[in-house]
């Protein structure tokens, strides 16, 4: 054996040893386990972003541009808003394109054949009940927000072009990214513009705060990476994006933060126990607690105040703009809901059919678009049918995860669709859920990515 007399042969061991890393083991292993992607080999991986990421560099353009999108497609959401819309519409086009020039071939397994007749049936349905509902002309106009739901039997292709590609990987570090992006974006909004709430690149607090809370859950699934950077930012990601949760003033979506940490316990109590018992992580955590509570006291101060208030309202039978108009909106869509209960009244036709009911109170229709109950607007929209199929739809990443071959990252690809859609059904109570071409774009990545980045088995 001879020493090692220069840099060069340094370096030269340290990559051959590198390329013998799991870099989803939840140990430094020596060997790949099988059914583990990983990225091609370059030896200059160390000098490009994916060599900072602890990736290496993809060997061909295709590889590298699969790559990069689904990392930008998990860090974008909170502070690129509808970028990641423009993106997905972009892949969609150009899979369509490609498969028709034959530059790939059109595979999809059994389970993402699954997943892509349930969302392309959950669009048809909208699509067919506001057809042939009142009004039936301008469905062409109120349904082209379906289209991307579409996108899986394009976009699944591309990425199994790549095979090498650890997909699952690049889009949780592409969370964590987004979750300090959005927090710094929050910290930008409120300070120097005096945002009351903060919106990100969502254009909307409640949209900010609901993919905010995804990206958060979705970063803390690294917590167990072999790389001790990859966990760093597992932890550092978890507590941004939960500060930019509490900035956002969103109560419904604040509510379900403690179902994204029980999730995150279950993933790996183990990893997590370990990180929450060392003194310097307590010491950061009560840090940044401090920091929140000091920089934020008025706003927050203000926000539980005017929710006291709006409780009291509420229990003494007065009307108020905020919970009070919820439940009046509540009301009235389940009292239309009775009345058309298996069709509904189409897309189209979704808030003028409450008008009627919400005038029997005498008060002002103070014009939303939605009814915030994902579940009462989908009624609405389509009755039970649409109903049956928006529960499909959630359904459908938890049971493709949990149905999809049992390798190394079956564990973290179950939970990565338990949070996004246990996120999106909880806070669909409140707020929105579909038809807001964000919040739609980034659930059907989120379903794509869970998909691709399963073992390709069953075609």
């Amino acid at each position: 054996m001879r020493l090692l007399t220069s840099q060069e042969d340094l370096s030269k061991t340290y990559t051959e040893n590198l390329d013998h890393i799991d870099i989803r083991s939840p140990s430094m292993s020596t060997h790949k386990r099988p059914g583990v992607n990983t990225i091609a080999t370059d030896q200059g991986h160390k000098r490009n972003i994916f060599g900072l990421l602890g990736f290496k560099q993809p060997d061909n353009a295709l590889a590298r541009n699969n790559a990069v999108a689904v990392f930008l497609m998990g860090a974008l959401p909170a502070v690129a808003g509808s970028a990641i819309s423009f993106m997905l519409g972009i892949f969609l086009a150009w899979g369509l394109i490609s498969l028709a020039l034959g530059r790939f071939e059109f595979r999809l397994t059994r389970l993402e054949r699954q997943l892509a007749w349930a969302f392309t049936a959950y669009a048809a349905l909208v699509f067919a009940t506001g057809l042939f509902a009142e009004n039936g002309g301008w469905v062409f106009r109120s349904t082209l927000w379906l289209l991307p739901f579409l996108a899986s039997w394009a976009v699944i292709p591309r990425l199994r072009a790549t095979p090498g590609i650890d997909y699952l990987q690049l889009y949780i570090l592409g969370a964590g990214v987004g979750c300090i992006g959005a927090l710094a974006f929050a910290g930008f909004q409120i300070s120097p513009f005096e945002l009351e709430r903060p919106e990100g690149g969502a254009g909307n607090a409640a949209v900010f705060a609901t993919l905010t809370l995804c990206l958060a859950g979705i970063a803390g699934l690294g917590i167990d990476a072999p790389r001790r950077s990859h966990r760093l930012l597992a932890g550092f990601a978890l507590v941004a994006g939960l500060a930019a949760v509490v900035l956002s003033l969103t109560r419904g979506v604040i509510m379900v933060i403690p179902l994204t940490l029980i999730l995150l316990l279950a993933y790996s109590p183990r990893a997590w126990r370990a990180v929450l018992l060392r003194p310097a992580t307590l010491a950061l955590l009560a840090g940044a607690g401090l920091l929140l509570a000091y920089s934020a006291s008025g706003m927050l101060e203000s926000r539980l105040h005017f929710t006291l208030e709006e409780v009291e309202k509420l229990l003494s039978g007065a009307h108020s703009d905020s919970m009070g108009e919820r439940v009046r909106l509540w009301g009235a869509a389940w009292s239309a809901f009775k009345d058309s209960p298996l069709w509904g009244y189409g897309v189209q036709n979704r808030m003028d059919a409450l008008v009627p009911y919400l005038m029997r109170d005498n008060l002002p229709n103070l014009g939303f678009t939605h009814p915030h109950n994902a579940y009462l607007t989908a009624l609405l929209d389509g009755g039970l049918i649409v109903l049956a199929a928006l529960l499909v739809l959630l359904a459908t990443p938890i049971v493709v995860a949990w149905r999809a071959p049992r390798d190394a990252a079956w564990r973290q690809r179950l939970f990565l669709a338990l949070v996004v859609t246990g996120t999106y059904a909880a806070t669909g109570m409140t707020q929105i859920m579909f038809k807001h071409d964000i919040m739609d774009a980034f659930f059907i990545f989120t379903a794509i990515v869970i998909a691709a980045s399963a073992p390709p088995k069953g075609r």
